[in-house]
């Protein structure tokens, strides 16, 4: 493919030379675009060897070069793979649900077989963790939904992944999200209170829906955060629906009545939100 100089780029673009060398430098730190030094003159390439035919994905292909580029720990392959895909129109729900958790799903699976050793685990994990913080801040969506309002929390370790990926889908909605993370760590008598003033200071006099997510694999974690939101129904203008997401154990151990949707792993809870978020 033939390349074409910084110059011929701006002159092409429109855009200024100074700004178009900053949008180049960029490309090339992800992997998107390569460079090859002719002379004094950088000229640039789109990267090959990635690309799909037309507009069509395979996301099982996609998914299996994902984890193996993680699991031979080529974090550069990795983020190029699936920048390479949303730059090429890939649905970006189908990234999380075909791509991104059966790949966290089999590095959980080849831990618990003890195929993985814990350094290992963390270590792929935080790949996964830092593509997804990539993607949440470098794709602008666009004018955030009004209407609509979410706050993701999770509360074990085990499901920290999971609740970025829910907090990331809520993003490709448009919604008004705040991501809190792991607060297992946090709990205590007071916690509840500091949780509930935190949501009633910024969206107390919000009208509209707010959608609470609670990610947990943790009994005591999920009941707490699970009762500090129900309370929360009373101190809030808008209409509050309160979700859960845990493991098949403990949905069916208690009865979260209140809850709006408890779901027993993260795929069943983005396909309940994306119907929710459609109607």
């Amino acid at each position: 493919m033939t390349g074409m100089s910084g110059v011929e780029l701006a002159n092409k673009t429109g855009i200024n030379r100074m700004t178009i060398t900053k949008y180049l430098n960029l490309l090339y730190s992800i992997g998107l675009i390569r460079k090859k030094k002719i002379g004094t003159v950088n000229v640039w390439f789109l990267e090959s060897g990635l690309n799909y035919p037309g507009s069509f994905i395979n996301y099982n292909d996609l998914q299996q070069r994902f984890m193996n580029a993680i699991l031979i720990g080529n974090d550069e392959l990795s983020s190029k793979l699936i920048m390479n895909a949303l730059n090429s129109g890939a649905d970006r729900l189908k990234l999380l649900t075909d791509v991104f958790l059966p790949t966290v799903n089999t590095i959980g699976e080849l831990y618990s077989r003890g195929r993985l050793n814990r350094v290992e685990r963390i270590s792929f994990q935080s790949v996964v963790i830092s593509i997804l913080d990539f993607i949440k801040y470098s794709i602008y969506n666009g004018e955030k939904r009004p209407e609509v309002s979410a706050l993701i929390v999770c509360g074990s370790e085990d499901t920290t992944i999971h609740s970025k990926i829910i907090d990331l889908s809520l993003r490709f909605e448009n919604c008004d999200t705040r991501y809190i993370g792991n607060v297992e760590g946090a709990l205590d008598p007071f916690f509840d209170i500091d949780f509930q003033r935190y949501v009633t200071k910024i969206w107390g006099n919000k009208t509209g829906v707010i959608i609470l997510c609670i990610c947990s694999s943790v009994e005591s974690s999920l009941r707490f955060l699970y009762s500090a939101a129900h309370v929360l129904r009373n101190k809030l203008a808008a209409r509050l629906i309160l979700c859960l997401m845990t493991n098949s154990e403990l949905k069916e151990a208690y009865d979260f009545e209140h809850a709006d949707h408890i779901a027993a792993s993260p795929l069943d809870l983005l396909m309940w939100l994306r119907d929710l978020l459609q109607k």
